[in-house]
């Protein structure tokens, strides 16, 4: 009899441990994060035409920062950083995506006209720099699919798919960073995020930590982290886990760094959820954000 129940509990504590180590719906999608994160995560770009002599000159792709999508009430936005999106031309982003009726992976145009974007409203003075949040809301594509970080709560709460946590990070968080700097001492034949992994190492507060000059705003973090030019609207997640953490939060976007010291400023998801609120309102109907990206494209 005892043998027996013995027998019993193994298994039970077997079946049990077998299906809680996993979450349900990372069991039912085992694709990677790192994978997604190509369809997630992307580099802004504009076009310069480059004279090589007094008769022939060409246009060359310049990378400006890097960017992601954000889902909310299925509507669908770009974030960055505001310095990366406040230019005096266009940018686009070679975005890839799973085709809905081949399941082929393809690489389509994101055209980000310059006076679509909204930033936060709390724009600094003499002494502090503006929020460092810009967002576009976007159409969807037809037939093709991306990955977003999705931010959906209910009268101030947080829905269990929710994606942006109604608290800020705090040291010594752990976090990673994912983003495409402009130079890292090779060449890729295609764009892939870069990841850096640090920890949250202290909130900024009122005029304290000071970039280019002026007093990052209060809610802004200093991360322990190496980054590097072109890194600026990275997305700052979690070190993430299928044990103790398996949930991929945003905290927040990286909006500056000191490369000399080995560090990193980033802006917390509360702007961004902040921002996210102001460009609910804005219109997308009639507006080209998708183009067909390759020979006969211009790109």
């Amino acid at each position: 009899m005892g043998k027996r129940v013995f027998l019993l509990s193994f298994f039970l504590i077997f079946f049990i441990l077998e299906n809680s180590a996993q979450p349900e719906n990372e069991r039912e999608d085992k694709e990677s994060f790192y994978s997604k994160s190509n369809r997630l995560i992307f580099r802004l770009e504009h076009s310069e035409r480059v004279i090589e002599d007094l008769a022939k000159s060409k246009e060359e792709n310049k990378p400006d920062g890097t960017a992601f999508f954000v889902q909310s009430e299925e509507k669908l936005y770009v974030v960055t950083a505001r310095h990366v999106a406040e230019k005096s031309y266009d940018m686009y982003a070679k975005v890839r995506s799973v085709n809905l009726k081949t399941g082929e992976i393809e690489v389509i145009l994101l055209n980000l006209p310059r006076n679509r974007w909204v930033y936060h409203p709390r724009q600094g003075d003499a002494d502090t720099r503006y929020v460092e949040v810009a967002v576009m809301k976007i159409n969807w594509m037809l037939d093709h699919q991306v990955m977003t970080f999705l931010y959906e709560v209910e009268r101030g709460k947080e829905k269990k798919e929710n994606q942006l946590p109604l608290q800020d990070p705090e040291p010594p968080q752990p976090v990673l960073v994912f983003g495409f700097p402009s130079e890292i001492g090779f060449e890729l034949t295609e764009q892939r995020p870069l990841g850096r992994l640090g920890i949250i190492s202290m909130v900024a507060g009122n005029k304290f930590l000071k970039m280019e000059g002026k007093f990052v705003e209060e809610r802004a973090c200093l991360v322990d982290i190496e980054a590097f030019p072109g890194n600026s609207g990275s997305p700052v997640i979690n070190q993430f886990n299928l044990i103790t953490d398996p949930k991929i939060k945003l905290l927040g976007l990286l909006i500056g760094t000191n490369t000399r010291r080995h560090y990193a400023i980033i802006e917390p998801v509360s702007r961004i959820r902040e921002t996210l609120e102001i460009a609910k309102k804005q219109y997308t109907e009639g507006i080209s954000f998708w183009s067909l990206y390759g020979k006969n494209s211009g790109f």
